[in-house]
């Protein structure tokens, strides 16, 4: 889906820090666009101050019922090893030899308060990208060795939007290069795909569209790369687009 508005604002990684997002709605209230990163659970935090899994499954639903249309959540690398562990969790058996589990980050534990707290109309809204205002938007980022070739931009987003519904699809039965860590990552894969790719070691600003990402967390706060930025900075800044581009605040 294309979104053409005038302010966006983009929240990267959240890792259950509710508190914090919280405090961005709080000065966002006249934004047309929320967009969501990824990776909302598996929290950094000290245990008194991050909020629960169960009850950080509860904020997204509410937070998608309050603002419907006006919300995005792309999906990280955190939600896809719990989307590809909901099927187990249903059928109340532990997941096992998960194809994108993400190494001591995965807790069994979890994995069943998310099948059972978020419900399926998250996960089918969800996505692995969105375009705006000209922007490609995703968790990690899309190599090039990902973008297909197509004679157009409008074309190659319609193919890879394909690709990527595919792999939510069947992530149960496939081992999708788009879902997979790349080498520096400690991945087997040769570039990290949409939900992995590392932006020190492996983003380029080569595609037609400039990019902004999470994932790769830095204290330092946003980075640009060309066109191209990076907003993750361990739950410390934010960024807003509008017609004049990207700008980031910090909280």
């Amino acid at each position: 889906m294309i979104y053409h508005t005038k302010h966006i604002v983009i929240i990267p990684d959240v890792h259950q820090d509710i508190a914090w997002v919280k405090r961005i709605l709080a000065q966002e209230t006249e934004a047309d666009l929320f967009v969501f990163l990824g990776d909302y659970f598996d929290s950094h935090l000290a245990l008194k101050h991050r909020t629960s899994t169960a009850a950080t499954c509860r904020f997204l639903i509410d937070l998608q019922k309050h603002l419907g249309e006006r919300i995005v959540f792309l999906l990280g690398n955190h939600d896809i090893q719990y989307l590809e562990a909901r099927r187990d969790c249903l059928r109340h058996h532990v997941p096992r030899h998960l194809s994108y589990r993400c190494g001591s980050a995965f807790k069994a534990s979890a994995a069943a308060k998310i099948a059972k707290h978020l419900p399926t109309v998250f996960w089918s809204n969800a996505r692995l990208f969105v375009e705006v205002n000209g922007w490609l938007l995703s968790h990690a980022g899309v190599h090039s060795s990902f973008w297909p070739k197509r004679p157009s931009v409008a074309e190659s987003l319609i193919s890879i939007q394909s690709e990527c519904e595919h792999a939510l699809r069947d992530i149960n039965h496939t081992n999708d290069p788009l879902l997979q860590a790349g080498l520096v990552r400690g991945g087997e894969a040769r570039n990290g795909g949409i939900t992995w790719q590392d932006w020190n070691d492996e983003f380029r600003d080569d595609l037609p569209l400039p990019q902004i990402v999470g994932h790769t967390s830095n204290p330092n706060g946003a980075r640009q790369l060309g066109r191209s930025w990076c907003i993750d900075g361990g739950q410390t800044c934010y960024g807003i687009l509008t017609s004049a581009g990207l700008t980031t605040r910090v909280v």
